[in-house]
């Protein structure tokens, strides 16, 4: 079982927010999942960072591209139900107490088809009504997510939160590598917008009409801009600068509670 003490140790000597992600995907394997997804549901002024899906995941490229593709992140159930409770709650309790529309049934159902079993999620409040959210799942199932689990949960989801965000001001206030404005012309973010849903860049070229160099020329191009030179790090980072993935939920009409 998960030592929270050690955990919070270890977040804390962390030296970069990808260091914390690594440490927390090793905490929530403990405590029994694998599978995450972190995200900005509001606006994160705080942190000049804008609403977005997936800030950190380690959701499989099938399913994000699947939600993204079907433009889910607007109907997603989950995410809405954060605006209407401070609580950690389990994506089973929310399908059997909730008025949910068919649509929104079919997401969940589609979620555990794509093994994303014994899911839960975990509102985060910050400053100024600042929301994020953390859903959790089990690849292989079997996991009950009772309340002393979900508690144990809760206090690592909050601790990664505080460490990650923090890390991140400071990356975008003393990295003078990298200025926190970056101006992607819309070819770059089209691009990127394919990469984030894990399309190889032969398939981007193949979706968007230009060679497979021309995919190449560009994603160096944003390389060269985030002054990185891996795929991943820069879909995050340009996540992260707001850059890409647009603000996906608003508040619901009907706010119920817990």
């Amino acid at each position: 079982m998960i030592d929270i003490g050690s955990f919070i140790e270890d977040t804390n000597a962390a030296k970069t927010s990808e260091e914390v992600v690594r440490i927390f995907c090793e905490a929530l394997k403990q405590l029994g999942y694998d599978r995450f997804c972190y995200s900005l549901i509001t606006d994160h002024p705080s942190l000049g960072l804008k609403a977005g899906h997936g800030v950190a995941r380690n959701y499989s490229s099938s399913w994000m591209s699947h939600y993204l593709d079907n433009g889910y992140e607007k109907k997603d159930p989950v995410p809405r139900f954060c605006f209407a409770t401070t609580k950690p709650f389990t994506w089973d309790w929310l399908t059997s107490t909730q008025n949910l529309a068919p649509i929104q049934h079919r997401i969940m159902n589609e979620a555990k088809e794509a093994r994303l079993l014994d899911g839960a999620a975990l509102p985060i409040y910050g400053a100024n009504g600042e929301l994020a959210g953390i859903g959790i799942a089990s690849s292989l199932g079997g996991v009950k997510p009772d309340i002393n689990l979900l508690s144990k949960i809760r206090a690592v989801t909050l601790h990664f939160h505080m460490a990650y965000t923090e890390l991140e001001k400071k990356e975008q206030e003393g990295n003078t590598s990298m200025p926190v404005t970056i101006h992607l012309t819309m070819r770059e973010k089209e691009i990127l917008l394919w990469a984030a849903e894990g399309k190889s860049d032969q398939i981007i070229a193949d979706i968007i009409g230009i060679s497979y160099s021309g995919i190449r020329f560009h994603m160096n191009n944003v390389f060269r801009k985030f002054n990185v030179n891996d795929r991943t790090l820069v879909i995050a980072k340009a996540i992260r600068h707001g850059l890409i993935l647009p603000s996906y939920v608003g508040i619901p009409d009907k706010v119920v509670s817990l």
